[in-house]
């Protein structure tokens, strides 16, 4: 059962917030280690000056966005996009080089960590941008421009290629989709749990005083009963005393006669 459309956008960003506080985090690293990969492949076809102007605009760009705006969705799609510059970085480090398109695949994967399909458009639409732009570029006679190593990509294999792009980021984004849904519904279960245990602890302190109501009558009830045994008590010993006096007072009528 989906508990989360019981939910206001409002509430369910405070219950994902602390989750993306932590995904930035992480992010952080990621971009990091991102930035040293462009720095050890830069020696390959000496891309040094590109890799160093690249990977710090973006690593500006990222620790500038996440100090003006720390908590705020715009560093989710900065990531997206980052992560979208970094492949065609690496696509144009390495001069086409086949397996550097999987680091779209690899980011879209990544970005499963922030719980938001709609994170994963950025990604595919730089990408379809970057792919589309340069290989028409390249196969049209563009010098130094860098999509693929083969001699000549058809439409019908660049149309495959970008499906398979956009499948694994579909599925990425389902993935995200469903995090979020498990992630929301554990935290409706657990504020329903804890109102019920809230109430369950006012139930038994009701009871607990009711308890105690109960046995301070039963108390006063026994103290009445024995004030009331006394009495009876006192009031049988009258009684006997009482008729012990009027046999006396008989005997001493008859002695008269």
């Amino acid at each position: 059962m989906n508990k989360s459309k019981q939910l206001t956008k409002k509430q369910a960003n405070q219950i994902l917030q602390p989750y993306h506080i932590k995904a930035d985090k992480y992010m952080t690293r990621v971009l990091l280690g991102h930035a040293a990969f462009a720095l050890v492949i830069a020696p390959f076809y000496d891309t040094w000056i590109l890799a160093i102007a690249v990977s710090g605009l973006v690593t500006a760009a990222w620790f500038g966005t996440r100090a003006l705006l720390p908590e705020s969705s715009t560093n989710r799609y900065l990531a997206s996009s980052i992560l979208g510059v970094y492949v065609a970085l690496f696509i144009y480090q390495m001069h086409g080089l086949f397996e550097m398109h999987f680091f779209a695949f690899i980011s879209a994967a990544i970005l499963i960590i922030y719980q938001d399909w709609k994170v994963q458009i950025p990604l595919i639409g730089f990408i379809a941008l970057h792919h589309g732009s340069f290989a028409y570029a390249q196969f049209s006679g563009v010098p130094d421009v860098y999509f693929t190593q083969l001699q000549y990509m058809d439409l019908q294999t660049f149309i495959f290629h970008i499906l398979l792009a956009a499948t694994v980021v579909t599925i990425c984004g389902k993935w995200s989709h469903s995090f979020r849904i498990n992630t929301l519904n554990d935290a409706i279960t657990k504020l329903q749990l804890r109102a019920s245990n809230k109430k369950m602890a006012e139930m038994n302190k009701a009871l607990g005083r009711a308890r105690a109501e109960l046995k301070e009558k039963n108390e006063e009830l026994n103290i009445s009963n024995e004030e009331l045994n006394q009495r009876n008590e006192e009031l049988i010993e009258t009684t006997n005393k009482q008729i012990e006096i009027n046999a006396k007072l008989t005997n001493i009528d008859w002695k008269l006669f």
